[in-house]
């Protein structure tokens, strides 16, 4: 049944006029993320700005109540912030989209250019890698990935995913 995974045309729309609003930035996603693993996809994208100063990164934590939690994270670690919540149109001077809204992660990942699947650099055994596939993106994921062990080998089979270990590989 997880392999029955078709984009929804609506999403496809919604993802295409959201990312319009963004210019030409280039996009990555960090999605599913834990505590813990949002440091460390933070301290990576920071490195990466240095060579893409008007990279994006799209922060989608796993779980809600930890949605105010990262929006801290990324402000203290001096990144400018936009929230999905917010209903505000993004500016340059923002690097990180917090994506704090339920049942759209379909629609942030149809938004991006590249794919971290997070619960993987962390012991929480990984998340879904079918839907960032379904759309075509490149996936990165940690070496914590036994929720989904079989599904990661075919895709990592198919030259799709890439397993990283840490920040700096991440990076």
């Amino acid at each position: 049944i997880k392999f029955d995974l078709s984009p929804d045309p609506e999403r496809q729309r919604q993802a295409e006029q959201l990312r319009a609003g963004w210019g030409q930035r280039p996009v990555w996603i960090a999605a599913s993320t834990h505590a813990g693993e949002d440091e460390q996809v933070l301290a990576a994208h920071r490195q990466l700005l240095r060579d893409w100063p008007d990279l994006l990164l799209l922060l989608v934590p796993r779980h809600p109540e930890r949605f105010d939690a990262v929006a801290r994270l990324v402000r203290d670690s001096g990144l400018g912030l936009r929230r999905r919540s917010e209903a505000e149109p993004l500016t340059a001077a923002q690097q990180v989209f917090l994506g704090d809204s339920m049942g759209e992660l379909m629609m942030f990942y149809s938004c991006a250019d590249i794919a971290f699947v997070g619960g993987s650099l962390v012991p929480s055994g990984g998340h879904n890698y079918l839907e960032p596939a379904a759309l075509g993106l490149p996936i990165l994921t940690g070496p914590q990935r036994f929720n989904f062990t079989e599904i990661s080998q075919l895709l990592e089979g198919a030259g799709a995913l890439v397993q990283v270990e840490n920040a700096a590989e991440l990076e």
